[in-house]
């Protein structure tokens, strides 16, 4: 695969991108699932409304993050197709990878839009009373759905299969 100084730029900014969107997500899975009984979606009967209140605060901040970088990602995704275009024959493992990162974008820009409705309502409802707006509670339980979540697990799956594509690089062309 030819280098030119564009596709190097495209390159770091999508490592970047992506690192930061992958560990965004990991953290907001973590703190959403303290919040939630396993395998419910009831919240645990233990954790008082402040700690509730401040863990959905939480996930509308490293909700900027995650959108930003899988947006900044993907836009380089894009950018790299572009200009990998006649080299994709040769490199399997470049389009492999493109076709797993694609086929999973429909699931992720939905939860992205799950999530820019979090955002929004932890910003417009006084962070005393959170917990007690119903919507931001729709919100959030839509968005940790036991279906969502399968789907979103898998598609972590198959971003750590696209990103173990990248680092083997299998299917080369010789």
């Amino acid at each position: 695969m030819k280098n030119t100084n564009v596709l190097k730029a495209f390159l770091a900014v999508f490592f970047f991108a992506v690192s930061m969107w992958f560990g965004g997500g990991i953290i907001r899975n973590a703190i959403a699932f303290d919040l939630f009984i396993p395998g419910t979606l009831e919240l645990k009967p233990f954790l008082n409304i402040q700690q509730i209140n401040y863990s959905i605060r939480l996930m509308g901040i490293t909700s900027y993050y995650t959108i930003i970088g899988y947006i900044v990602s993907f836009i380089c995704a894009v950018g790299i197709v572009v200009l990998q275009s006649s080299q994709l024959k040769k490199s399997g493992w470049l389009f492999m990878a493109l076709v797993l990162f694609f086929l999973c974008s429909p699931i992720e820009f939905y939860q992205m839009y799950l999530d820019a409705k979090l955002v929004y309502l932890t910003n417009t409802i006084d962070f005393v009373s959170l917990l007690q707006a119903d919507k931001l509670l729709i919100v959030f339980r839509e968005r940790f759905d036991p279906r969502l979540t399968a789907a979103g697990f898998l598609t972590f799956l198959s971003y750590i299969t696209a990103l173990l594509f990248l680092a083997w690089q299998p299917l080369k062309a010789k």
